[in-house]
């Protein structure tokens, strides 16, 4: 013994006795930081006396229920261990059988005993450093004479893994797993393969005795719940560890040519002694004899003769056996597997079974690997779903794991090899690029040089996921949906490959391929249309929809079981389809599908399918081509009103005389201006079922032509986008049709059709959608002027004009004018010229003057009943247009703030002055001393001058009043055209004509002559529509409120008799109805909401613009005063401080005294000193409120904004 080793061994020898007799835990402290201290030469030689204490606790049973001090124990040991390489065979053994005992227990649940989780996490920690710390002879030794406790040691392990919560447990008997079965990454080599070829063999041996049931296992802890994926990935880590380790393909044992030794060394094989005595035995016995002499013909002989006498008669053969259930025979394999594993712990450790015979050990033959491949295919089939893992480290393992078996085990894993080809699929298009690329590189590797087989096998996966495609959209996991698009993309483009004929074309064509690909596409496509695609915003103009995106959300466009990843993924995959050889089939029954379903989910499939990237560009073409047919582009979208009920004049009894049950055809005759007139479907009883045109029956109708029509719009644009700049050619008949689309009143159709505009823009180099119509206004004008001359194109027409003129400029008026002078009676041209106007600047308007006064207008009044919202929609795009390019702001009209100190003698002082001057005036005599003339004298003075003021007969020429702006003059016009409309019968309409009105009464300040007219003509129709449902009355105020501002006097009376009290009566009866309706009251979407905040809004203006005094002011203030409340909602509360504080500045005398006595208090208002009066001091403040219901908001209109 050196001198290092002595003194070592002199320090530690304490320290150990203490530890063995008194095992404390200071004991053992001291004995961990010694041995940190020692170097690792001196650990290795004293290992086995320092490692003798704590053995011996182990195995002691006074230690039994001590988990915490077995726990310090075991870290303890795990200190030494880990600093040594362990040499001796029989403390391995100590060690593993005693770290084992305390962990298992047969009778419990799983055989794990039950001790606290952290002496399971100590133990388990403990055993996977002793496995890795122990030499080769040591370890081939256990490896091949312990296989029984090295399967109680696995078995231990899964189950903690399976059975456990505690995470960090969960992981350390994983990690245990591997180290007991020979896969920890320190025991093989970046392959994952035993460098060692004595332990390869050992490790292999007992692999192949527990396989199926540690593979069940792991198979399980990686499909379990868990809350994390730390546990998942470390399971699979150790599935293809433990599974490439064993069924790697070096392993299987394969010749190319077969000799007769190696018959004899099958049959010899077979033939080998058992202890059963039976006549096969004695048959075997005979065999090896034959086979021991080398007597081939004896063989034959025995052969021929064991055949007779075994083989049953063919009949017999033919008895079909009953079959199993399929998943019952998985469950059973499994349960076969967990048993056959647990067989090895149940077995008591004695010596006569502690070492495994070597004739216990399976024989990996052929024979063998092609029944594990079986067994283990049921376990890789279990794992496919983690392809759909919400976190890209498990689907990362999940790829290696399947890449593994199709590199390593391909030969021994026939069965598995499909399934992991598909993960690998798709896994190609997996949101992380690290998983996406790990595919990639996998699969380039694959099928660099594909077998026939693996193709065949691959074409028919890709049927097999068509298939249940549309089941698998029906479910509600969007993962799944994904993963399953996933690999539809990947096998299209490994079928799809650079060569010609492409595989997938063979494989579609073949049988009834294209039919299958189409139901299930359809079935995935299927949209999803929401009633509010129908809704129509009044007075919602086509502004403001030029900042549309081309990649935003769009509702026609929702697919019912995608969420829009899904729908990202699936465009991408249309888009291979459209590149494949076979697109140009694909779309042939795609389209033979259109003309007869007419179906959304078909426009859907074919737009994107020729839109791709690598697409055909002939595919486009032809899409195109069936798009602007007229049956396929127009479809009617607004729903029948149906038939008005019978009247007197028609039947006096409809049961026996019904007008409408019959019909009546008119044909031509047989010469120009004959009419025949025919009556069909006569009765009594049946009625006739009257179908109005261009229109639809129900809603949903009407909500499937919409989403029809917004996506043959985006189809226009997305084939544009393809063709690039071939689409030229195409203008002249598409883009007529896509300004109809952005003149439409329907939202979404507005919105797909100024997408596809932008998309034409983009692909034939224009800048914008102005630049594309500048270029091009010679391809729309003859067929703008064409369709106007026609009386059925009117609204097509109207709408087309309507968005050239949004964007277009100046340089477009040649061309509009002329269409316009050529055909003025119709509605087309109306939308043109809003698009024009609103997208261009003033020096447009002299072309837009003529057009609107000689033209629109004129047109309006003829035809206004036909097409009235159109011809409103213009007036009002002009309108705006006006206000933006003369500025015109929109803010009200405030009144300069008078401070709020008020003195209060200035009103009484200047009152005294005024009468002092009048009682001067009228004092005769003083004012003849000042004029030195007498009033007598003054009266004849005027009298004779007014003489001569009529005997003056001037001939000069009165100078004519200043021409009044052409806008202005344009502006009235077209606001005396909407006046007659305030009142119209439908809705919609009328909100459009006060929108137009509101926004155009502001041009008209400062011209009073004209103003007051159009006030006067416009006052009656609009104070009955305050009468009218909320929505009408909210418009009609706002624009009686402007009408205040502008005219002031002139309205003065009318306010106060048609206004005021429609308004004070709608914030009474309203008040009681928003008493708590806070902000997740369904109260605050209603039209009344909206209607109080408009009333409150426009009262303070209102009141302050007309002047009013006395009661009127009274009444107002008291409907004002009811929304100080504090349980009113908040933002009402802030309308009514805010109105308060209009009301001081407008009439503070009369708002402080109202609030004063709203305020009901006594306290004493101190007055300001003045040195000419004395004043009082007043009792009641209006500061402050006695009710805590009004207080805080009374105290906001004094003091907030001060």
């Amino acid at each position: 013994m050196n001198a290092h080793l002595k003194e070592a061994f002199t320090r530690i020898k304490p320290i150990c006795d203490m530890v063995m007799v008194n095992p404390s835990p200071e004991h053992i402290t001291a004995f961990a930081a010694l041995v940190g201290e020692l170097k690792m030469e001196i650990i290795q030689e004293l290992q086995q006396y320092m490692l003798f204490p704590f053995i011996t606790h182990l195995q002691s049973k006074e230690m039994e229920t001590k988990y915490e001090m077995q726990g310090l124990l075991i870290d303890s040991m795990r200190e030494v261990l880990q600093r040594v390489c362990v040499t001796s065979f029989e403390m391995c053994m100590k060690i593993e059988m005693g770290l084992l005992s305390l962990v298992f227990e047969k009778p419990k649940p799983g055989m794990i005993a039950d001790v606290p989780e952290e002496l399971k996490l100590s133990v388990m920690q403990c055993l996977t450093v002793l496995m890795l710390h122990i030499d080769q002879p040591t370890r081939v030794k256990m490896l091949e004479n312990q296989v029984p406790l090295l399967a109680q040691a696995v078995f231990v392990s899964v189950h903690l893994a399976k059975l456990e919560k505690l995470r960090s447990l969960r992981l350390a008997a994983i990690t245990c797993l591997c180290a007991h079965t020979g896969c920890h990454p320190q025991q093989t080599d970046a392959r994952g393969l035993v460098p060692d070829p004595a332990i390869e063999t050992a490790v292999l041996g007992l692999l192949a005795c527990i396989l199926p049931g540690v593979l069940a296992a792991l198979q399980d802890v990686a499909m379990s719940d868990n809350p994390g994926h730390a546990v998942v990935v470390a399971a699979l880590n150790a599935t293809h560890r433990v599974l490439c380790l064993t069924m790697h393909n070096k392993h299987l044992a394969t010749k190319e040519n077969i000799t007769a030794d190696d018959f004899v060394a099958m049959l010899a094989e077979k033939a080998k002694p058992s202890n059963d005595v039976s006549k096969e035995s004695i048959r075997d016995s005979r065999l090896g004899a034959i086979i021991a002499a080398r007597d081939y013909h004896s063989l034959a002989e025995f052969i021929r003769s064991g055949r007779d006498q075994t083989d049953p008669p063919r009949r017999e053969r033919k008895i079909p056996k009953q079959k199993k259930n399929r998943n019952q025979n998985a469950n059973q394999k499994n349960v076969n597997y967990m048993e056959r594993l647990g067989s090895y712990e149940r077995t008591p450790n004695t010596s006569q079974n502690a070492a495994k015979a070597p004739r216990d050990i399976p024989k990996r033959t052929s024979e063998w690997y092609t029944m594990a491949g079986d067994k283990l295919a049921i376990v890789i089939k279990s794992l496919i779903p983690l392809v759909s893992h919400e976190h890209f480290k498990v689907r990362k393992e999940l790829a290696i794991l399947c890449y593994r078996i199709i590199s390593e085990c391909s030969a021994t894993m026939q069965p598995s090899l499909p399934m992991s080809l598909d993960v690998l699929i798709s896994l190609c298009h997996d949101s992380y690029q690290e998983v996406s690329d790990y595919c990639d590189a996998a699969l380039k590797a694959q099928f660099s040089n594909p077998e026939r087989e693996t193709m065949d096998s691959l074409c028919e996966n890709f049927f097999a996921t068509i298939n249940c495609l549309p089941r698998i959209m029906n479910n509600i996991d969007e993962n799944r949906k994904l993963s399953a698009l996933n690999l539809i993309a990947g096998y299209l483009t490994i079928l799809c490959d650079g060569g010609r004929p492409q595989r997938l074309t063979s494989l579609l064509t073949a049988s009834d391929g294209f039919d299958r690909v189409c139901d299930a596409l359809i079935a995935t496509a299927d949209m999803y249309t929401d009633m509010s695609l129908l809704a129509r915003p009044a007075g919602g103009d086509i502004t403001g929809m030029s900042s549309c995106e081309l990649s935003g959300p769009c509702p026609w466009r929702r697919l019912r079981h995608l969420s829009p990843a899904g729908s990202q993924q699936l465009q991408g995959l249309l888009a291979s389809l459209g590149a494949a050889e076979c697109a140009e089939l694909l779309l042939d029954r795609f389209l033979e599908l259109f003309h007869e379903r007419r179906s959304c989910d078909l426009i859907y499939i074919i737009n994107y399918l020729g839109s791709g990237p690598d697409s055909n560009p002939d595919l486009a073409r032809r899409i195109i081509s069936v798009y602007i047919t007229e049956d396929v582009w127009y479809q009617p979208l607004e729903v029948q009103s149906g038939e008005k009920p019978l009247s007197a004049d028609e039947t006096l009894d409809e049961s026996i005389y019904n007008p409408r049950s019959w019909t009546r055809d008119t044909v031509p005759g047989l010469f120009e201006g004959a009419i025949e007139t025919r009556f069909t479907d006569i009765s009594s009883t049946l009625p006739r079922v009257r179908l109005e045109p261009n229109t639809c029956v129900t809603l949903g109708h009407a909500r499937r032509n919409l989403t029809r029509s917004c996506l043959l719009t985006e189809g226009l644009g997305l084939m544009a986008l393809r063709l690039g700049r071939d689409y030229q050619q195409y203008l002249l008949k598409t883009l007529c049709l896509l300004l109809e689309r952005v003149g439409s009143r329907y939202p979404p159709l507005r919105s797909s059709g100024l997408i596809a505009l932008q998309q034409v823009a983009a692909a034939t180099e224009a800048s914008d959608v102005t630049d594309l119509i500048g270029r091009n206004a010679d391809y729309f004008t003859s067929q703008v002027t064409g369709r106007l001359k026609k009386a059925w194109n009117t609204q097509s027409a109207l709408q087309i004009l309507s968005v050239v003129m949004e964007y277009s400029d100046v340089t477009i008026l040649d061309y509009l004018y002329g269409i316009v002078e050529d055909a003025w009676n119709t509605q087309s041209a109306l939308q043109i010229l809003s698009v024009v106007m609103e997208y261009s600047d003033v020096t447009i308007l002299d072309y837009l003057y003529g057009i609107v006064e000689d033209v629109l207008v004129q047109s309006c009044d003829q035809y206004y009943e036909k097409n009235l919202y159109s011809y409103l929609q213009v007036f009002l795009t002009f309108i705006n247009c006006i206000r933006k390019w003369f500025l015109i702001q929109d803010t009200v009209k405030r009144k300069e703030s008078h401070g709020l100190e008020i003195d209060v003698l200035k009103d009484v002082i200047e009152f005294a002055n005024n009468k002092e001057e009048v009682e001067r005036l009228l004092n005769t005599k003083e004012f003849e001393e000042e004029t030195g003339r007498s009033v007598e004298e003054m009266y004849q003075e005027d009298l004779q001058r007014k003489e001569e003021d009529l005997l003056d007969y001037d001939d000069t020429v009165t100078q004519e009043a200043v021409p009044l702006p052409q806008h202005v003059r344009v502006t009235i016009t077209i606001l005396k055209r909407c006046v007659h409309f305030v009142s119209y019968k439908s809705r919609d309409e009328a909100l459009v004509a006060m929108e137009a009105l509101w926004r155009g009464l502001e041009l008209l300040r400062g011209h009073d002559d004209e103003l007051l007219p159009l006030v006067h003509a416009l006052w009656e129709p609009l104070a009955a529509r305050l009468q009218a449902e909320p929505v009408l009355a909210r418009a009609a105020l706002r624009v009686l409120a402007l009408v205040a501002d502008l005219a002031g006097d002139f309205v003065r009376e009318r306010v106060v008799k048609d206004v005021l009290p429609r308004v004070c009566s709608v914030l009474r009866s309203c008040s009681r109805r928003s008493v708590l309706a806070d902000a997740g009251s369904s109260y605050r979407l209603t039209a009344s909401y909206s209607l109080q905040r408009s009333a409150l809004e426009a009262l303070g203006p209102l009141a302050a613009n007309v002047g009013l005094r006395g009661i009127a002011l009274l009444d107002a203030l008291k409907a004002g005063a009811l929304y100080l409340h504090k349980n009113q909602p908040k933002p009402l509360q802030l309308l009514a401080v805010k109105f308060f504080k209009d009301m001081l500045e407008y009439d503070y005398g009369s708002s402080w005294q109202f609030l004063r006595r709203l305020a009901n208090n006594k306290q004493p208002l101190t007055p300001p000193a003045n040195r000419f009066l004395h004043l009082e001091p007043v009792v009641g403040s209006p500061y402050e409120c006695t009710d805590p219901h009004y207080d805080n908001n009374i105290k906001l209109i004094f003091y907030v904004h001060k």
